[in-house]
């Protein structure tokens, strides 16, 4: 029997990575093919080039149809924070008498929860935070519970129609039939937290190139998302502006801090040929510079979100922005003066946070 193969599109602030893969032993994976695709990516809700990027899109698209043969007729594309909405609404329906709650039920709670009146945006997912009955039992799944009435806090998530759009104009045209948009922050959630630690509440902060998102999420529903500018192009850029260099340059350099070590008169060195040496204080300043900008900003996002934090939940921080850069983990838990730890798949060979939104993706998908 041939296992079923979906495919993913991931859209990144500094590349589009796309994955053709199918499910392997112990909730693994088998990646059939991988393309990845850097471009100029977005701020503020908008791309920076819309052309470059509906071009990467539709190269994709015509790639997956000729490598499947067109078996595969349905792409799920990652929706990220800066162009998606979280509403939470309160619901609740009640029954004749007493009886066992079905599928249809916990649908007529969603339909009536929420609805969209605004010409700017769809509705991609729409998830519970936790469902409540008649004698108060709060739980994750309500269907085959006996209860005279039924309560939820339900999460849904809107797309703006720019990026569905967009999309769907360099997809649709390639062989694919259906583009099914879904929550990037929502797909990590259910992925890379368990259900028990998802049940009291948790944050993850997916930090990118250009664009971060800070998530609160309780049960399987958002409760709280806001995207901002911040990522590790800013701590690139910020070194480059300071010491006069190009960005290849400013990168490199970044790559060889070390937030943890001791300080001292020490050098990083860039082109030992060249006697191209800058002080590892100067260099370290910047990088802390930069990651004290990011405190702040998470600090706002969570002040901004009104949901108090008991003192034992962790911020999770994923993305390739800073996980990589030694010793900021340490430096964020100080500066924000909570526990601070790094999100990644456990996935053997793929346990690395830059593979957390594109795996979320895949896993959603075959779950489906």
């Amino acid at each position: 029997m041939q296992k079923k193969q979906v495919a993913v599109i991931d859209v990144g602030s500094s590349k589009i990575t796309a994955i053709i893969g199918e499910r392997g032993v112990n909730k693994t994976f088998v990646i059939k093919t991988r393309m990845e695709y850097a471009y100029d990516g977005y701020a503020d809700g908008e791309f920076f080039d819309e052309k470059v990027f509906t071009a990467h899109l539709n190269e994709i698209s015509r790639k997956i149809v000729s490598l499947t043969h067109g078996k595969i007729e349905t792409v799920f594309v990652g929706v990220p924070g800066e162009f998606s909405n979280v509403t939470v609404k309160e619901s609740q329906i009640s029954f004749p008498s007493k009886r066992k709650i079905k599928e249809v039920d916990v649908d007529a709670l969603f339909d009536g929860g929420f609805a969209i009146h605004s010409q700017k945006s769809t509705l991609i997912n729409r998830s519970a935070v936790v469902y409540e009955l008649d004698d108060c039992r709060r739980l994750a799944d309500p269907v085959g519970s006996q209860s005279g009435i039924l309560k939820g806090k339900l999460s849904f998530i809107t797309c703006d129609n720019y990026f569905i759009d967009l999309v769907n104009d360099s997809i649709l045209n390639t062989g694919i039939k259906r583009v099914e948009f879904v929550s990037s922050s929502l797909a990590q959630a259910l992925y890379l937290i368990e259900p028990e630690v998802r049940d009291r509440i948790s944050v993850i902060c997916d930090i990118g190139y250009i664009s971060s998102t800070l998530t609160i999420i309780q049960g399987d529903g958002i409760l709280y998302q806001t995207s901002f500018g911040f990522g590790g192009g800013y701590i690139t850029a910020e070194i480059a502006n300071k010491f006069d260099l190009d960005f290849s340059s400013a990168e490199k350099l970044k790559s060889k801090v070390n937030l943890s070590a001791l300080s001292g008169n020490g050098c990083y060195s860039l082109i030992e040929s060249d006697g191209e040496y800058y002080q590892t204080e100067h260099i370290k300043s910047s990088v802390i510079f930069s990651l004290d900008n990011l405190c702040e900003q998470i600090t706002t996002s969570l002040d901004q979100s009104g949901y108090s934090l008991p003192e034992y939940v962790p911020l999770s921080i994923t993305g390739g922005g800073i996980s990589f850069i030694r010793g900021a983990r340490e430096h964020l838990s100080n500066r924000l003066s909570m526990s601070v730890e790094i999100l990644s798949p456990k996935v053997p060979l793929m346990d690395k946070p830059t593979e957390s939104d594109v795996l979320s993706l895949l896993n959603l998908a075959l779950e489906q």
